[in-house]
């Protein structure tokens, strides 16, 4: 990964963002998302060696791949989440972030609900013996 690329794609980013944000602020939205997308492309070959790296890992430590997958998806969702809330929080609109970030909260508690169902269920059965 080449951290200084993207940091300097970032930095050069903002800056279009503010100026066009004072020349034409129905554009700068579009500025903004079209950075952020850029950046999560260059990202998607580092994505892809993290994934093979925790399978990997899932076989060597026998882990169950469902417990794993809960946990890998609950970690996109906070991602997605935090990336679309910093939007709406930069365009002025926190009620609308706020809104993304709940649902996000929902999202992976949603998510995580058969696991935590699954604990419960072996808690109960410890206890009752």
């Amino acid at each position: 990964m080449d951290i200084v690329k993207i940091s300097f794609f970032g930095i050069i980013t903002a800056m279009l963002y503010a100026l066009i944000r004072h020349l034409k602020p129905e554009i700068a939205p579009l500025v903004a998302i079209g950075g952020a997308a850029a950046v999560l492309v260059m990202l998607a070959e580092n994505l892809l060696d993290v994934s093979g790296s925790v399978d990997d890992m899932m076989k060597l430590a026998g882990i169950e791949k469902e417990n794993v997958s809960v946990l890998m998806k609950s970690l996109g969702i906070c991602v997605v989440t935090q990336f679309a809330a910093d939007i709406c929080y930069d365009n002025s609109c926190s009620s609308m972030a706020a809104a993304v970030e709940l649902a996000g909260r929902i999202g992976a508690i949603a998510l995580a609900m058969p696991m935590l169902k699954a604990v419960a269920e072996l808690a109960i059965g410890l206890i009752n013996g």
